[in-house]
């Protein structure tokens, strides 16, 4: 007897794999902890050594509480924004102008591309349980 699963979006994935057998936790958390340490350790080594704190303010929270993994970086640099969406022409209070700050485009393409892995490889785990995976999740 084959199981069906239909996944439409990320919440209905998320839903499933709480749902899955304890040995396949341990797996799905080491999968959502690698894609984030994976993460942490690629915007680090890809923000430039003059961008002040960005690099000593990037941080990391993994966790798990038995039923689901957890996993988030962040920067709590106060300039970490401003680095990565950049900014319009600016003028100084005297009247000079400073220029335009080209956005850094260092965080959110990497964490894109690293959260894109760990969904396929999510999915890939609950196929490799015996269900059947259809959709996509974004």
């Amino acid at each position: 007897m084959n199981n069906a699963l239909v996944i439409v979006g990320l919440n209905e994935l998320r839903a499933t794999l709480q749902k899955l057998p304890d040995e396949l936790l341990g797996e799905a958390t080491a999968i959502v902890h690698a894609q984030a340490e994976a993460a942490h350790r690629e915007i680090s080594a890809a923000y430039p050594v003059h961008t002040g704190n960005l690099r000593s303010q990037l941080r990391i929270e993994l966790g798990t509480d038995g039923r689901s993994a957890t996993a988030r970086v962040r920067n709590t640099a106060k300039h970490a924004y401003l680095f990565e969406a950049g900014s319009g022409p600016r003028r100084r209070a005297s009247g000079g102008n400073t220029g335009r700050m080209p956005a850094g485009r260092v965080f959110i393409p990497i964490a894109m591309q690293r959260r894109r892995i760990m969904l396929a490889a999510l999915i890939d785990l609950v196929r490799r349980s015996g269900l059947h995976v259809s959709g996509a999740a974004a």
